[in-house]
């Protein structure tokens, strides 16, 4: 299956990449400033790192630890086409 094919069938995942083109998150607060519902944030996670666009590492200076979830630099690239695309589909 292309890579392409596996992101289309999860809508959560683009707007995960555009939301972490800002800088690297928890997952609980992508929840509360996203409208990406659970379930589908955590698909996309597993999804996007399966890609390579995305990392978790532990934060381990909070308790309970939690993870940060980040762009790679592939992830980068890609979700600035993404915003690219966005950008052209917003143009009037």
């Amino acid at each position: 299956m292309p890579k392409i094919k596996a992101l289309e069938t999860q809508s959560g995942a683009m707007r995960l990449l555009l939301y972490l083109l800002k800088g690297p998150s928890y997952v609980t607060l992508i929840l509360d400033e996203t409208d990406i519902p659970n379930i589908q944030l955590l698909r996309s996670i597993d999804l996007l790192e399966k890609l390579k666009l995305i990392q978790k590492r532990v934060d381990s200076s909070t308790y309970p630890k939690r993870n940060i979830i980040s762009l790679t630099e592939k992830g980068k690239l890609v979700a600035m086409k993404v915003q690219e695309i966005e950008d052209l589909l917003n143009e009037n």
